[in-house]
């Protein structure tokens, strides 16, 4: 019975339990026996401080267990939100999706999650970061009204993929706030640290001479964020940055560690969204002037046309053409021309609206779409357009017949009751276009005289 005691003495508070248990059972059979086996105290000290020992053992063991199930448990989460992301990157090059994806999977509480996420890209051509977008609130109570739904929903990640830009899911404020935003960056903020050193910056405290942090402090309310870099091949892409407001829980090394796997992944798949955005552009534009083509013209035709049932205003249409231009390239030549052409294109641009789309249709042919533009404000857009063409000064213009650079402009309108489909508004433009050559070049006509296209 003795033995047994010192032994789950032992089991039960390990190695000081078994060594008091043996001290304590040798003075009781000393004192019941009345006298001293020496012998017998080796013995209990052996038993005791062996069951304490390998109790603290087990206890170890059983704790590192717990531990290495618990790491492999989350290495196996973050694995799973990697492969969900990955999967969902390789579907798509758009930039928003892809953005879309970045955050969620940041902050979604089946991701990494983080309370809060906000994406800010490279300018181009500028040392500076421009506020996308983010995902999270703008403050607790939105936080914890955000996480209700969530898991009222038992939505995974996966579903928040689908839905985290819905109201429901993230803060317009937040939002509104970042796309304001444009910071400057360099190796003395905490933006530019992250940057040239290719590695995440935790700030703890807002430090007051970085004027990066105080502006963040100012208008996000945090006092503890990570700023990550997206980084591809040397190119600075842009930087993630991530904190808890709601919960928080401190930011450590370990979880920028767990997210710098995620972020190269972003970083890539940004950099390849945006040189195909490039790629597209290209192809929508005329590689001499600048302009959009003919390709983005039936794009864009395509969307703004009032098709019948529709709730839209009405669509007005310019075609103009330099007057004399085979003469101009006759005299000066092609290269000479090719600089009026480049010329004008920035006349043009610099005539119209905002919302207004530009077009070279070929050789010294321009078009000029204007959504939600009646036809006298599409005349008065055109003289606009004729006048700063024959103000304007042009290389080799002198050698024109009227001694100056000038165009034949013609405008029609959808109003018009002979226009019903593409091709008429098309054709009612050309056919002023047409007359204004024949009314003696430089000047405009609209297509309202005529009763019909025929």
């Amino acid at each position: 019975m003795i033995l047994f005691f010192i032994g789950i003495a032992g089991y039960s508070y390990k190695l000081k339990g078994g060594l008091n248990a043996a001290g304590f059972s040798f003075i009781l059979v000393a004192v019941q026996t009345k006298g001293i086996f020496l012998l017998d105290l080796p013995v209990y000290l052996t038993i005791g401080a062996g069951s304490g020992l390998v109790t603290h053992y087990l206890i170890h063991k059983k704790r590192d267990h717990h531990r290495w199930t618990n790491m492999l448990m989350e290495q196996s989460k973050h694995l799973q939100v990697f492969r969900e992301v990955s999967t969902t990157m390789q579907r798509t090059l758009q930039q928003d999706l892809l953005l879309k994806v970045i955050l969620t999977s940041v902050t979604a509480g089946h991701g990494l999650g983080f309370n809060r996420a906000m994406i800010f890209l490279s300018a181009n051509g500028s040392k500076s970061l421009k506020g996308v977008v983010g995902v999270g609130p703008m403050d607790v109570k939105k936080g914890y009204e955000v996480w209700e739904k969530i898991s009222e929903d038992k939505l995974k990640l996966r579903d928040l993929i689908e839905h985290n830009f819905d109201s429901n899911f993230t803060d317009p404020e937040l939002n509104d706030i970042l796309k304001s935003l444009d910071i400057p960056y360099d190796e003395q903020n905490v933006f530019g640290m992250a940057l040239s050193s290719q590695k995440p910056v935790i700030v703890n405290h807002i430090d007051k001479n970085d004027s990066s942090q105080v502006l963040i402090n100012a208008l996000f309310r945090t006092e503890e964020f990570a700023v990550i870099p997206l980084i591809n091949q040397g190119k600075n892409i842009g930087i993630l940055l991530i904190d808890n407001i709601v919960n928080k829980r401190p930011i450590t090394l370990q979880d920028t560690e767990n997210i710098i796997p995620l972020s190269n992944q972003a970083a890539i798949a940004l950099d390849h969204a945006n040189l195909y955005e490039q790629i597209e552009e290209m192809a929508l534009r005329d590689g001499l002037t600048g302009l959009l083509n003919q390709r983005a013209f039936q794009t864009i035709l395509n969307d703004h046309f009032p098709f019948e049932g529709q709730c839209r205003g009405p669509l007005s249409l310019i075609i103009f053409d330099i007057d004399f231009f085979k003469v101009f390239n006759d005299k000066n030549g092609h290269l000479l021309g090719n600089e009026v052409l480049m010329k004008l294109a920035k006349v043009i641009v610099q005539s119209l609206r905002h919302g207004d789309y530009s077009f070279r249709f070929g050789g010294e042919e321009f078009v000029v779409l204007l959504p939600d533009t009646t036809l006298e404000q599409a005349e008065v857009i055109a003289e606009i357009i004729r006048q700063n063409v024959e103000t304007a000064s042009f290389p080799g213009e002198d050698t024109q017949p009227n001694g100056t650079l000038t165009v034949s402009i013609g405008t029609a309108c959808t109003s018009h009751p002979a226009i019903s489909t593409k091709n008429e508004l098309i054709d009612a433009a050309d056919q002023a276009l047409y007359k204004a050559k024949n009314a003696g070049k430089n000047t405009v006509v609209s297509f309202k005289e005529f009763v019909s296209i025929d």
